[in-house]
């Protein structure tokens, strides 16, 4: 429908009356309807026309079938889904058309640059719930974009629109099948759907949703619209689509994260490591625990393949025999052997370690290869310090520190920064308890923290990682 037949279709709708709806003034068009503002009685909405060249095109039973599925919704309830009125077809003028709530908002996409970045996750926290409302009532969106997101002044509330495509789930023998190939839906289209190979289930179309989603939160966080430097010719956005992995940087790891793993190309995989969950979950400050750090490391790694009081002790006891600091040391390396085989979650690394009998102290470094398959582009290493505190009697007890470091070059062993107390006690409990795991695991769960917010090494520079202890 272009401006000359839309402008043509208003003139005639102005002033009318379709189904129970006084027509009063136009508010703007689409590709296939005019929006108005009407009223019924005391009720004010907005309402979609849709064209008769469109309905002839399509089929009128098809088109009918659309509009009774957006009005199963009048008196569903949800704060960010818009509210559907009324819709049919009119016994009078035989036009169809749908009426919702009247919005005072702009929508999403022409509010991106405004939009502020401690906003962004309540905004597509809240989509996601709108979109969660619908598949609980085992419906699909299929087109959630920014230009069908209203957003108010403040940026506190979204509230997702155009319902025009809704689908029920599992029904194969629907007529209606999503025709609408323009670069608007092609843009946010995730590849199964693009090439109409998305599975009818459930899991199926969640998956489309978790994309889309992503999508959204890619233009929230980047300012910009996903595959925008692909948008011309045609066949280039499809290919974006279906190959190119979005980069996406901002100050918050954990909704960079989600968007890249909303947009994986497998939808398989979207669903192995994203849920409805993980949406709300951008609204809360999660605890540092164990599991749910490696947790995130496993998540991280299949979007990319896929204070203890010190003990005093005598000035003898810190004296440790070359042979009992070797044990030591040995017992150090096989733990840590032990660990990334279990772990899985490291790259090729080599050990070092060093020595100082004449303190009790052994320090072992283990460096870590680049590993582009893990998505680590850099060099990582972990210094981990055993110092003996006291003899106790035949169990001595050692203070145990940490450091971790990233680096676009070779990271040596006295180069590494000043490694933190950890945690004091027997060299079994330091060694076989969950600290020694947790240095690990925050280590690298801040160096992926660090690549996503782009806070990263330059040559010649190193940058220290966090590592805590957790609890597991």
């Amino acid at each position: 429908m272009d401006s000359a037949q839309a402008q043509i279709l208003v003139d005639n709708l102005l002033n009318t009356v379709v189904g129970d709806w006084h027509i009063d003034t136009f508010l703007g068009k689409g590709k296939s309807a005019v929006v108005l503002t009407c009223t019924r009685g005391t009720e004010i909405g907005a309402i979609k026309v849709f064209h008769p060249e469109l309905i002839q095109r399509y089929g009128k039973a098809v088109q009918l079938q659309r509009i009774l599925r957006e009005k199963s919704l009048v008196g569903a309830s949800h704060p960010n889904l818009v509210r559907i009125l009324d819709g049919g077809e009119c016994n009078k003028t035989g036009h169809l058309y749908v009426v919702m709530e009247q919005l005072p908002y702009a929508n999403l996409h022409d509010e991106l640059q405004k939009i502020p970045p401690d906003a962004i996750p309540a905004l597509i926290a809240q989509i996601a719930s709108a979109a969660r409302f619908l598949e609980d009532r085992n419906l699909a969106h299929r087109d959630i974009k920014p230009e069908n997101i209203a957003v108010s002044p403040d940026f506190s509330k979204a509230i997702l629109l155009d319902l025009g495509v809704l689908r029920p789930v599992g029904f194969s023998n629907l007529t209606d099948v999503d025709q609408r190939p323009f670069i608007g839906t092609l843009r946010y289209s995730s590849p199964e759907f693009l090439e109409r190979k998305e599975e009818d289930t459930l899991e199926g179309w969640r998956s489309v949703t978790f994309y889309q989603l992503g999508a959204v939160l890619h233009d929230l966080l980047m300012k910009r619209v996903l595959f925008e430097d692909d948008s011309e010719p045609y066949p280039r956005l499809v290919r974006a689509v279906l190959e190119n992995i979005p980069q996406i940087h901002a100050s918050s790891a954990k909704c960079v994260a989600l968007a890249n793993h909303c947009l994986l190309k497998n939808p398989i995989t979207r669903l192995e490591l994203v849920n409805w969950e993980r949406f709300q979950a951008l609204l809360a400050d999660e605890p540092a625990t164990l599991s749910l750090t490696r947790s995130r490391i496993q998540q991280r790694q299949k979007f990319f393949q896929a204070a203890a009081v010190p003990v005093k002790s005598t000035g003898n006891s810190q004296k440790l025999s070359r042979k009992a600091l070797d044990d030591v040391c040995n017992r150090v390396e096989s733990r840590i052997a032990s660990l990334m085989n279990d772990l899985q979650a490291f790259p090729l690394r080599t050990t070092q370690s060093v020595k100082d009998a004449e303190h009790g102290v052994c320090e072992t470094c283990v460096f870590f290869e680049k590993d582009i398959q893990k998505g680590l582009p850099f060099r990582l290493a972990v210094l981990l310090r055993f110092s003996l505190l006291d003899e106790n009697n035949g169990k001595p007890i050692f203070r145990a520190e940490a450091a971790a470091a990233m680096a676009n070059d070779e990271i040596l062993h006295d180069h590494m920064p000043t490694p933190a107390l950890i945690q004091a006690g027997e060299l079994e409990l330091l060694l076989d308890g969950p600290s020694l795991e947790a240095v690990f695991v925050s280590g690298l769960d801040d160096a992926y923290t660090r690549i996503e917010k782009n806070e990263v090494p330059s040559h010649g520079t190193i940058i220290e990682l966090a590592v805590k202890e957790m609890t597991p």
